[in-house]
């Protein structure tokens, strides 16, 4: 009878976590069906990256590898369609959903709260809008969710090599396990996991870094945009925010080693720091607001679009603009033969249209306006997402980074950007976390593998 029991026990929670990622994904497929975008911005280097990677074995070390790594594999299989790649999308953060849904048991236990859990993380917009974007927040969170629950289950070397991967994604967490030892209180050996986890990472990662000191003359455990970031958000003309202005006045500055530069602004401007650092957790834990699109994922994805058809005045802006591309710029567009306008051809290939439309974002010919519907999902993710974080700072100030696991990851996030600049997409490995800390009942406590409620 017992056995029975266990088997009818694990059978119905098959069941939950397979109905939480066919709902997801359901979602997520919908999306990427309805909304067309090409990889611009970050997203563009990174698909770059994998094409040249996979096509002729080239590295750029200035930004993290393991994204590109991964999508140069899916390209050599032959699976390269960017549909495919934002399939993949899909099923990490599907998956993401069923992961964060494990690691709420751990600390939800009302069953309703914990239902009612799983329906945010399954339909939270920004999780839904990054799928079709090719950003690395979504293997990011998936790798960073999956960590840490093999560290809950003491599963120190499975979650070492994930850990060790995910910095290659995004090197984000390389003091995280720090920050576990001294504030979590669910596992045991924590000295082990700590060694066993930055042990696994050097062996990981040691043959990366010196690779790119062979190649590049400089060390980096990751990539080597690390000094161009922190100068971006530590410099007299920084705003809290992404902007360009410090690199583009840099002759300004007496020196061009842009660590040197953030040193002398920490030493000689220190009374500039704290408001700039309000400014940086500002935009990292709140979506923008007006003048701002409200949710980031559509922001981007909207700002990722591609025009179906460009008049002639504006085509032949675009080459001036850029005499050397006109050759692309004509092989993904041709003249239509009514209306006069310009449309894309059929047959132009998934990494043209890409370049072509990282052009058009940075080309200012074009002015990027919301729709009905994609403005009316961006105040509604907006609200939702500043609803979730102001009612996890309430419950942070009432009840104390130490009452529960759940409070200490999104304050790492914080803390560790502050350093850097604030984006809401930053943010965005933590909402899970934030939305398992708002069903987490005040008066759970948890002490080692036991849990107390009191």
């Amino acid at each position: 009878m017992k056995h029975f029991e266990t088997f009818f026990i694990k059978y119905l929670l098959l069941l939950q976590l397979g109905a939480i990622f066919f709902l997801a994904f359901g979602v997520r497929v919908m999306w990427i069906s309805y909304i067309d975008s090409y990889p611009t911005m970050d997203a563009y280097e990174y698909y770059s990256n994998a094409v040249k990677l996979s096509a002729e074995g080239i590295v750029n070390f200035y930004w993290p590898i393991g994204y590109s790594f991964l999508l140069a594999i899916l390209m050599k299989l032959g699976i390269g369609n960017l549909f495919y790649i934002k399939l993949l999308n899909v099923f990490l953060s599907s998956a993401t959903t069923v992961i964060a849904f494990l690691i709420s048991k751990r600390f939800v236990f009302d069953k309703i709260l914990r239902f009612s859990c799983a329906l945010f993380l399954i339909f939270y917009p920004e999780l839904i809008f990054f799928t079709s974007l090719l950003w690395s927040e979504t293997l990011f969170i998936f790798c960073f969710a999956l960590f840490f629950y093999l560290f809950l289950k003491e599963k120190y070397f499975l979650s070492s090599v994930i850990y060790s991967f995910s910095l290659f994604v995004k090197p984000i967490l390389i003091f995280f396990p720090l920050v576990l030892l001294v504030f979590d209180r669910t596992g045991k050996n924590k000295i082990r996991m700590l060694f066993t986890i930055y042990l696994v990472t050097f062996l990981f990662h040691l043959p990366w870094t010196v690779y790119v000191y062979s190649k590049t003359d400089r060390f980096a455990f990751v990539s080597t945009n690390g000094s161009t970031n922190l100068f971006i958000g530590n410099n007299k003309f920084s705003s809290g925010h992404y902007d360009e202005n410090g690199l583009q006045n840099l002759n300004q500055f007496p020196t061009k080693d842009m660590k040197e530069i953030v040193l002398d602004f920490w030493i000689n401007e220190y009374q500039s720091l704290p408001l700039l650092v309000f400014k940086k957790v500002s935009y990292l834990i709140f979506s923008m607001p007006k003048p701002w699109i409200g949710s980031i994922g559509i922001g981007t994805n909207l700002h990722s679009g591609l025009p179906r058809y460009i008049d002639e005045k504006k085509f032949n802006l675009l080459l001036d603009r850029y005499p050397n591309e006109n050759v692309l710029l004509k092989d993904v567009y041709e003249m239509s033969k009514v209306g006069g306008l310009y449309s894309l051809r059929a047959g132009a290939n998934d990494f043209e249209k890409s370049t072509v439309s990282n052009k058009l974002l940075y080309s200012g010919v074009f002015e990027y306006e919301l729709d009905k519907q994609l403005g009316s999902l961006s105040s509604f993710s907006y609200l939702v997402s500043f609803s979730i974080v102001f009612c996890f700072l309430l419950r942070l100030t009432f009840f104390g980074v130490k009452a529960n696991s759940m409070y200490f990851i999104p304050l790492y996030f914080i803390l560790f950007y502050s350093f850097f600049f604030g984006d809401f997409r930053f943010f965005l490995p933590a909402i899970p976390f934030v939305i398992i800390g708002n069903f987490v009942c005040k008066r759970s406590f948890s002490f080692g593998n036991k849990v107390l409620r009191v």
